[in-house]
């Protein structure tokens, strides 16, 4: 039997991608433990659960270490724990690659959608036709609903002004894109290996709240995605997987994708609304049988 395997379980851990200085707050802290009894395959029943607290210290000794998103703080306390440290991208890719500009450069995928650095910007795409006028104003780095605001753009220069200043004076932009109408959620799993191969699970089902966060996540049904839509996920994980091993990222990631109705009523499909370059709660299920991520480092 080989060595147990360490988990670092730092969901949250993108604060640390907007600010190294930055850490999770002691409310979010304390739902770590829920959260992680509900990571379903990732784990396994004999792996050692880290969280980072400082009674970790030795607890995983000799265990393989690995990380929800391997920050510098993440592989330190993986060290304290006494696990052993991963290969992990370098900082600054982390901090690209899971930042929104980052899938945005591939293409926008809904219509209007686009990056605002000023407030007249803001004001500017805010303007454009959506449906019933509202839109999404996004922070470059956010998690489970976090970073975001639903704005229109009589509210720019109104409720919303202060909210977009202090985003922009401390993120240095925003990701602007139409408010639609979200009929159902999928997801794609997958891993790129630090030689850029890169191996694919199956899509999924994903049920989330209305502000974006994560409920639960199964194995898409037959039918339940559209051939042309399975055929557009397929090409936006392909090209996210690409385009993470172009910019230095190995590792698990995940792509979110939406079916939304547009103002006729007809159905549309968003193939990429989010880029994951980390692990997240529906991966295991994803993967199911292929465990690329625990495969013994060379």
């Amino acid at each position: 039997m080989g060595a147990r395997t360490a988990w670092l379980l730092n969901l949250g851990a993108e604060v640390e991608l907007e600010d190294a200085r930055r850490t999770l707050g002691a409310e979010a802290r304390a739902r770590l433990p829920e959260l992680a009894g509900r990571l379903g395959a990732l784990v396994r029943p004999n792996d050692i659960l880290l969280f980072g607290a400082p009674d970790e210290v030795k607890r995983a000794e000799g265990a393989v270490g690995k990380a929800w998103l391997p920050t510098p703080r993440a592989l330190e306390a993986l060290a304290y724990a006494g696990a052993r440290v991963p290969t992990a991208p370098a900082y600054e890719a982390l901090r690209r690659v899971n930042d929104r500009r980052f899938s945005l450069a591939l293409g926008a995928t809904l219509p209007g959608q686009r990056t605002a650095t000023t407030l007249d910007e803001v004001r500017e795409a805010l303007a454009a036709p959506s449906l019933g006028g509202n839109w999404l104003l996004r922070r470059p780095h956010g998690f489970a609903g976090r970073g975001r605001r639903r704005a229109r753009v009589d509210e720019v220069l109104g409720a919303a002004r202060g909210w977009i200043e202090a985003s922009l004076r401390s993120f240095g932009a925003l990701v602007v894109e139409p408010w639609v109408e979200r009929v159902a959620d999928f997801g794609w799993h997958g891993f790129v290996s630090r030689e850029g191969r890169m191996s694919l699970g199956e899509p999924t089902w994903q049920e989330t709240a209305p502000d974006g966060t994560w409920l639960a996540t199964r194995p898409a049904k037959p039918g339940e995605i559209g051939r042309e839509e399975t055929a557009l996920l397929a090409q936006a994980v392909e090209q996210a997987g690409a385009a993470l091993a172009d910019a230095g990222y190995f590792g698990p990631f995940g792509v979110d994708a939406f079916r939304w109705r547009d103002g006729k009523g007809n159905l549309q499909f968003n193939p990429r609304c989010e880029i994951n370059a980390r692990y997240s709660m529906g991966w295991g299920i994803g993967m199911g049988e292929r465990r690329p991520d625990l495969d013994p480092e060379e």
